[in-house]
């Protein structure tokens, strides 16, 4: 093989090399295929902590931070809409007690996906009961979720939570 066609080769794998490197760093600073960054991932599991915490040391205002002013949250039949409402509902579970309640809900297998109103999710769920000191199972499922990415950040914009039957 001449030199000149050696030069040419080693050439070529160079720019072919600087190129993946260049489309590994980039995807690497967040940017994604399906368009959603990494940031905007986790910016979507930071609503769980808020929706957990909330409801487990009885913080309802940290609880409908996790919510879009006009949110639907919808349980079986009954339809709770907008803060106001959520913010009602919650305080209703909680009988006026604040702290903590002794549960604690748990989340696993986050499903995000892109979609054109902003993404949608399935999330399990697992609610467990500490009160005692030995923890019980009281309920699980997985919510059904439409996020939107508002001027505060990603929020829930509707929820349907799905309750398992046992």
């Amino acid at each position: 093989m001449k030199m000149k066609t050696v030069r040419l080769l080693v050439g070529i794998a160079i720019i072919g090399i600087a190129a993946t490197a260049v489309q590994n760093w980039t995807t690497a600073q967040g940017a994604s295929s399906d368009g959603l960054t990494a940031q905007d991932y986790a910016d979507i599991q930071q609503l769980y902590w808020r929706y957990n915490q909330g409801a487990d040391f009885r913080d309802g205002a940290l609880f409908v931070s996790a919510f879009s002013d006009d949110a639907v949250m919808q349980i079986g039949t009954q339809e709770i809409t907008g803060r106001d409402e959520l913010t009602a509902w919650r305080g209703e579970r909680d009988e006026g007690k604040t702290g903590d309640n002794g549960r604690r809900h748990w989340n696993s297998s986050y499903r995000i996906t892109p979609s054109s109103a902003g993404a949608d999710g399935r999330v399990y769920w697992m609610l467990i009961d500490v009160s005692s000191g030995q923890p019980e199972q009281v309920a699980s499922g997985y919510y059904e979720d439409v996020y939107e990415k508002t001027s505060d950040g990603w929020r829930i914009k509707h929820r349907t939570l799905r309750p398992d039957r046992g």
